[in-house]
């Protein structure tokens, strides 16, 4: 009898330890994202990643992608273009109710530049991160601060103003490019921005370019 406890113990703990590992591995999804060619632009990677969230499906990392396939240049064709994100291998059945396949359905799929990210020629950006009812992602706030912090200090912005400080904690604010930055300098700021990842799951992030920061004043407000 006791033999028989141990061995059920024994495949209690190992099915434990099987549920946390498939917990904790992270596979890569993909969907497309809609773009039609002279139609639509399609979706991006951070307004697709609602649907995870909405589905109670955590998801990391979106980025862009290709899937490699040949496509006319046609109006009205697609574009084959791709937004990707990391999930937990155990939420692949949820995700594929939603139209995420695993990335690997398609052989000739790689990594891109996300469009909204090679076509940034914009002087400004708008940037929000907020609590969306649990508190901010505070790794993702500080990493937000740190980014803007640096471009201060290497002039790469000229103004950083803060429009208000979220009840959850975050803010929403502007920062403008400097005069006299290098070539791409400031282009290379948004898109360490752009990589720090918020977990959807409590915090809303946007980094959208916009001609200049609305404030009459021309000081640098915020900056720690």
């Amino acid at each position: 009898m006791n033999q028989l406890k141990r061995h059920v113990l024994l495949s209690i703990g190992l099915t434990a330890a099987f549920a946390v590992q498939a917990e904790t591995k992270w596979v890569t999804v993909a969907k497309s994202d809609g773009s039609i060619q002279c139609e639509s632009s399609g979706i991006s990677p951070i307004a697709m990643q609602e649907e995870l969230v909405q589905a109670k499906i955590p998801g990391k990392h979106a980025r862009c992608g290709n899937d490699g396939l040949f496509y006319t240049a046609v109006c009205g064709a697609k574009t084959g273009r791709l937004n990707l994100f990391d999930i937990p291998a155990n939420k692949l059945r949820a995700a594929s109710k939603l139209g995420f396949q695993r990335l690997r359905a398609w052989p000739d799929a790689s990594e891109t530049e996300c469009e909204e990210e090679a076509a940034f020629a914009g002087n400004a950006a708008e940037i929000s991160i907020n609590g969306i009812g649990p508190a901010v992602d505070e790794d993702a706030y500080r990493k937000v601060r740190e980014t803007i912090g640096e471009a201060v200090t290497e002039n790469v912005i000229s103004r950083f103003i803060v429009y208000g400080y979220g009840i959850e904690g975050g803010f929403s604010g502007c920062v403008q490019e400097g005069s006299f930055v290098e070539p791409n300098a400031f282009r290379d700021f948004i898109k360490k921005l752009r990589a720090i990842n918020a977990d959807p799951n409590t915090t809303a992030y946007s980094v959208t370019a916009v001609e200049k920061c609305e404030t009459s004043s021309p000081e640098i407000d915020g900056v720690e």
